[in-house]
């Protein structure tokens, strides 16, 4: 598991990608900005929610949001299959979500190759 001081570096990083991305926001940031805003503001949150909590909870909380990607995935196909639109493009928002919490929460356990 990563220590605190690579949590917070990690936090501190984001923060100022954050808050680059809002000030472009003046010059109307573009929408692959904005996606890019959104997934490091949620992986921001969910880092500092999880830098002081011991590997027992960030571990049951991996298998919560891994239940839940099974869970959303479910529902897409079904969504797909019944030709709902709409609900697939909520379930799409929820499973790219759910992924960036799982991820940030798989980053600081160390089980994922890439760097977040």
């Amino acid at each position: 598991m990563l220590s605190k001081e690579e949590i917070n570096k990690k936090i501190e990083d984001l923060s100022e990608t954050v808050k680059g991305i809002k000030a472009e926001e003046e010059k109307n940031i573009s929408n692959e900005l904005k996606v890019v805003l959104a997934g490091s503001e949620l992986q921001l949150i969910t880092l500092q929610s999880t830098v002081n909590v011991k590997e027992e909870k960030i571990r049951s909380l991996v298998k919560k949001f891994e239940d839940r990607a099974a869970e959303l995935q479910l529902n897409y196909e079904n969504a797909s299959l019944n030709e709902d639109l709409v609900e697939k493009r909520k379930l799409q928002a929820m499973i790219w979500t759910n992924d960036i919490r799982l991820d940030t929460l798989k980053w600081i356990l160390e089980e994922q190759n890439e760097e977040l």
